[in-house]
């Protein structure tokens, strides 16, 4: 499979801090979910444990915060792809996190190509979803798509993949 970036449209993603999260958790079935753990709820939404009081939610109906609980919830704007083919190639190349200690279900928060960027560790051979800060959204696609056109490493993977 050949590797590639695409932008990717996904719902309202939300960033919840406050205690009584594990409510939330709850709610989507996630209440055994582990820190830096994600859980898909639907198709492209998602649940991620970032700390014991602090949650990204990524639904169609976006959830308000809870004031009694001193909750707080920020709408975040990322800018989000899609990274299809061999993408732990890829990383290896613009990113130091070692990959071969991640599992499916793991919620990374790294430094990619020189930008922080969080991911959601997909099962075997499905497509990694990484998301940034908007305003570095055209540097990180051009980035990686550059890297992806210009590597001979990445060229050697796609030639032993024919």
């Amino acid at each position: 499979m050949n590797l590639q970036i695409t932008p990717k449209t996904m719902p309202t993603l939300m960033h919840f801090r406050g205690e009584g999260l594990n409510d939330v958790l709850a709610s989507f079935g996630a209440s055994g979910l582990g820190v830096f753990q994600y859980q898909s709820v639907a198709k492209d939404q998602f649940v991620a444990k970032l700390g014991e009081e602090e949650l990204y939610v990524c639904v169609e109906q976006p959830l308000g915060a809870v004031s009694e609980n001193n909750q707080y919830a920020f709408q975040r704007g990322d800018a989000i792809f899609e990274l299809s083919g061999n993408w732990k190639a890829l990383m290896s190349e613009v990113c130091i996190y070692d990959f071969r200690q991640s599992q499916p279900g793991d919620f990374l928060m790294v430094s990619i190509a020189g930008v922080s960027a969080w991911l959601l560790v997909p099962e075997a051979d499905a497509p990694l979803i990484l998301g940034c800060d908007p305003t570095f959204g055209h540097y990180f696609q051009e980035t990686l798509s550059q890297q992806i056109q210009k590597s001979p490493f990445l060229k050697m993977e796609c030639q032993d993949d024919d």
